[in-house]
């Protein structure tokens, strides 16, 4: 039991929404819940990778994660368009050796310095607090020794502020932030919504 919702981004982006999406698989009314996270979604480009994540799902009877690494996370097309939220179920066994229901809602994103989205998070802000530019007003770039393969994440940035000049640099990968399993460079996921410590670290302070 499956619920897609192919909407606006704000559907995944904002995190009250996020939370009610996650509800209805809290509350057993679906296995997962699938939106979108960015700031728009074009139809066209996300259903070939959606199309795939159904197939690995039902077809395949892949794990519902799995399926959305191998599906959104080998098109880069549309994960550079928008993140992915999926909010799903699965079993665990607990101390006592019983199964278990868990629920995770994560989002697996496109790390793009160029377009101003450090880790894929275009959410990013100038870390000066009287400034909080947003991270299209700033330019990213990779600072210091560059990893690649599975550890690429540990690979440390730079930016420079547009708005009040501010250059930040040796900006290590939150250790919330993963790298997605794809064998394709710039993919990464993380828990969704996020805490309020976790925006502090990407620059985001509180009202």
């Amino acid at each position: 039991r499956g619920l897609v919702v192919c909407s606006c981004g704000s559907t995944g982006r904002i995190p009250r929404s996020a939370q009610l999406l996650r509800r209805m698989v809290e509350e057993d009314i679906f296995d997962f819940v699938l939106a979108f996270a960015g700031v728009s979604t074009m139809d066209a480009v996300v259903v070939p990778a959606l199309n795939r994540f159904v197939e690995n799902v039902y077809v395949y009877d892949m794990k519902m994660w799995d399926a959305l690494e191998e599906s959104f996370g080998e098109d880069r097309h549309a994960l550079n368009h928008s993140p992915v939220l999926l909010s799903f179920s699965d079993f665990q066994i607990d101390k006592n050796k019983k199964r278990q229901r868990v629920v995770d809602t994560r989002v697996l994103a496109y790390s793009n310095l160029k377009d101003g989205r450090p880790w894929g998070l275009d959410i990013f802000r100038c870390f000066e607090s009287t400034c909080q530019a947003p991270a299209y007003n700033m330019i990213f770039h990779p600072q210091g020794k560059q990893h690649y393969g599975k550890h690429w994440v540990e690979t440390k940035i730079r930016y420079t502020c547009l708005v009040c000049k501010r250059k930040v640099k040796s900006i290590p990968c939150p250790s919330w932030i993963h790298g997605a399993r794809s064998q394709n460079y710039g993919r990464v996921w993380y828990q969704w919504p996020l805490t309020p410590g976790q925006q502090r670290d990407i620059g985001i302070m509180s009202p």
